[in-house]
């Protein structure tokens, strides 16, 4: 959770030997750190602080980066309110916390949660060598019943100069006010797989005084990207009440037994390959359901359309929203389509061992993390990445990118003896404003040939039509009724199951003609 940062106060009582001054300030960190605690209150009220709640009664929201329609804003609301208490024990050295949170989810996320009832959870956090993050109530994934408690969660400033310390072994950095002297931004730093170098801000402000020690009322999350145009805030809340020194129950800061957890107990640690950007986007959106042991031997390929055999379907987690790959293997190279982080290095191995061809290009449907997060793992590899003009820049960050491009004149094809790959996308595209489909069929298309279609996110093939969004469904049959798809297509979906386009018809009771043949898309432009 991004509040975490919030213990800032442990930052400031730190040894001045782990700290360093980070700006041109003629200031030494110690003097830094001193009129940091002397506006904070002074080294004896902060030390007479054993615990503090802060009571968030009225305002928290929270937005995504992730899954934001525009590229570089976060437009798309997680929650729309919500009441937070977070706790804080300061009778240890180490992290000792407990999150009791309840949040509305906007109407985006009804995929995953139909009646969008609150999210009701709380979450206990304890650092050292016996520490735990652990649901003790509740918990905080989109699509689980909130009568489910999780328990253990994973195993395995625009030109103004403003004073800052480092705290090296925390990874953290803390910006004072040069005026007020009070802390403003808790900074860390991350290496995002698209955004490059960035930085998650939390920004401490409205600072009063409880008890003689000024604690700030006003907390908000904004994420930077150094190579972007991006500044976005990803949380904000206004903290109504603060008690200082409340007297906990005996098991307020304590785990779940293990038989009554998901996940065994485990000490806090960092993963290799797992950055701290994935966690908290995947968290901070309620799809984060920890580490997935992915392996080539627990991939599943099915070559399900006649006619196509070099089209295989590669089921990563067969759950009915479980994440699905297209594989197109072409004569010389193999073109693959989506990019979900948790997966790639499995997924490319797979295809070593199975197809025995490189990786000439991947196509990300759209800029969803969920479905985009590896590209740069293909990047590496040498794959050119196939996306629309409007998204180039977006997809720069990544180092050594390279680009085959299309827009909403132009699809790009990719084609062999035997079989031909379409891409494209419209201006003001459904789910995302990137997003695009790809259609594939024979390399001379006859009217009854085999036609397949992937698409992620504007359809969740084969689940029942009042938990998909009729909007964003009736929005790409718009499309596909200008583009003149056969209603005879089957579509691909990266979440849920194969299914005939006629489905999706029928589900949304749209008028869509039956007189399109597989030569009828983009007026015949497959026909040789």
């Amino acid at each position: 959770m991004a509040f975490t940062k919030a213990v800032a106060y442990s930052v400031l009582l730190a040894s001045p030997a782990v700290t360093t001054p980070l700006s041109d300030s003629s200031l030494s960190a110690d003097t830094l750190l001193s009129k940091g605690i002397d506006a904070l209150g002074g080294a004896n009220a902060i030390n007479s602080l054993h615990g503090v709640t802060y009571h968030v009664s009225n305002i928290f929201r929270s937005r995504s980066l992730m899954q934001s329609y525009e590229l570089n804003q976060a437009d798309t609301a997680v929650a729309i309110s919500g009441q937070q208490n977070v706790s804080f024990s300061f009778t240890s050295d180490e992290l000792i916390q407990r999150i009791d949170r309840r949040w509305t989810p906007s109407d985006y996320w009804s995929w995953g949660r139909p009646a969008l009832e609150p999210l009701d959870f709380s979450l206990v956090v304890r650092g050292g060598h016996d520490g735990f993050a652990c649901f003790v109530r509740g918990n905080n994934q989109i699509w689980l019943p909130g009568n489910e408690t999780s328990g253990y969660t994973d195993f395995q400033i625009n030109g103004i100069e403003y004073p800052a310390v480092q705290h090296v072994s925390r990874d953290m950095t803390v910006i004072f006010d040069p005026v007020s002297h009070l802390p403003y931004i808790v900074r860390t730093i991350e290496n995002h797989a698209i955004y490059g170098k960035s930085t998650n801000d939390l920004y401490l402000t409205d600072y009063k005084p409880v008890n003689s020690v000024y604690f700030p009322h006003r907390v908000q999350t904004v994420y930077n990207s150094t190579s972007q145009a991006l500044n976005s805030p990803l949380e904000d809340f206004q903290i109504d009440e603060i008690t200082v020194n409340p007297k906990f129950p005996a098991n307020y800061f304590q785990g779940l037994p293990e038989s009554q957890s998901w996940s065994p107990k485990a000490a806090p640690k960092k993963v290799d390959g797992i950055d701290h950007w994935w966690l908290t986007e995947f968290s901070g959106n309620g799809i984060w359901t920890g580490l997935k042991n992915s392996t080539v031997e627990g991939i599943k390929a099915e070559q399900p359309v006649k006619g196509l055999p070099k089209l295989h379907w590669v089921i990563l987690d067969d759950n009915v929203l479980g994440v699905k790959q297209m594989i197109l293997e072409f004569e010389e190279s193999v073109i693959v389509c989506d990019a979900p982080p948790q997966w790639t290095l499995s997924v490319i191995q797979w295809i070593k061992e199975n197809l025995n061809k490189p990786i000439s290009h991947l196509w990300p449907t759209h800029h969803h993390r969920d479905h985009s997060g590896g590209a740069n793992e293909y990047v590496a590899i040498g794959a050119k990445l196939i996306v629309p003009e409007m998204a180039v820049q977006y997809w720069s960050s990544i180092p050594n990118a390279t680009f085959v491009t299309f827009n909403d004149t132009h699809p790009y094809v990719h084609k062999d003896n035997s079989m031909q790959a379409w891409f494209t996308w419209q201006k003001h595209a459904t789910h995302a404003s990137d997003w695009s489909y790809a259609l594939v069929t024979e390399k001379c298309t006859s009217d009854n040939s085999a036609v397949a279609v992937l698409e992620a996110d504007a359809w969740q093939a084969g689940l029942p039509a009042e938990e998909s969004d009729q909007a964003l469904m009736r929005q790409w049959l718009d499309q596909l009724l200008k583009d003149g798809l056969t209603d005879k297509a089957i579509v691909f979906p990266t979440h849920g199951q194969v299914t005939p386009i006629l489905e999706l018809i029928n589900i949304t009771g749209y008028p869509y003609p039956q007189s399109f043949s597989a030569t009828s898309w983009k007026d015949g432009i497959t026909v040789c």
